[in-house]
């Protein structure tokens, strides 16, 4: 004949079975969240023949977290003739064209992005606007430099550039390309934008 437990063994009993049925409903509680996507950025990487540029890989898991897995995943180039790229995502420009970069997690997760090669866009020429100016002692002057690149592209080099006047007693220009005026009527001086080697056409201020 089998015994029941007694009166005072039903809370124990009663609280092994509660611990069973959260158990078996938590089964997965403590389980690692799992990854389920890879996010690489940039999205549309460029770079030049013989720079260097620095992929990022975002995973995304099942209990909605995201964690930067750059270092973790394995970093592959479809086309080493094109592109390189290390274990830390950092590619480097071959030769012209474009290659498949892919991140690949433990787990078989992946994900990839063309990247485009092509030659460094090179600043060839600068043009200074306006050309020429008349202003009053005490007034000032706004320059702009415009670059003009290898690619065929325009750029607005304003802030980048040197600025230079000829004649600071004339006029001074500062980083900005603002010129202040301080000469007499009839005086002139030359304001020029530089970049390295290269120099603008003058530009000729003349005081009112």
């Amino acid at each position: 004949m089998i015994s029941l437990p007694t009166r005072k063994a039903w809370p124990a009993l009663l609280a092994l079975a509660a611990l069973i049925l959260v158990g078996a409903g938590c089964k997965d509680f403590f389980k690692d969240p799992q990854l389920t996507s890879i996010a690489i950025s940039p999205a549309a990487p460029t770079v030049a023949i013989g720079s260097a540029t620095t992929l990022s890989a975002k995973g995304t898991y099942d209990d909605n977290s995201t964690k930067d897995i750059t270092s973790s995943v394995t970093w592959l180039s479809n086309n080493t003739a094109v592109a390189t790229v290390t274990s830390k995502g950092v590619v480097t420009g071959v030769t012209n064209g474009s290659t498949t970069i892919q991140a690949t997690a433990a787990n078989g997760v992946t994900a990839s992005v063309t990247i485009a090669v092509g030659n460094a866009v090179v600043l060839q020429t600068i043009s200074v606007t306006p050309l020429t100016a008349s202003v009053a002692t005490s007034g000032t002057q706004q320059y702009m430099a415009t670059g003009h690149n290898s690619d065929g592209t325009t750029s607005d080099i304003t802030a980048s550039v040197t600025w230079t006047s000829s004649s600071t007693t004339v006029a001074t220009i500062d980083s900005g390309g603002l010129a202040s005026v301080i000469g007499t009527s009839g005086q002139t001086t030359n304001i020029t934008a530089t970049s390295g080697s290269i120099v603008s056409p003058a530009a000729v201020l003349t005081v009112q």
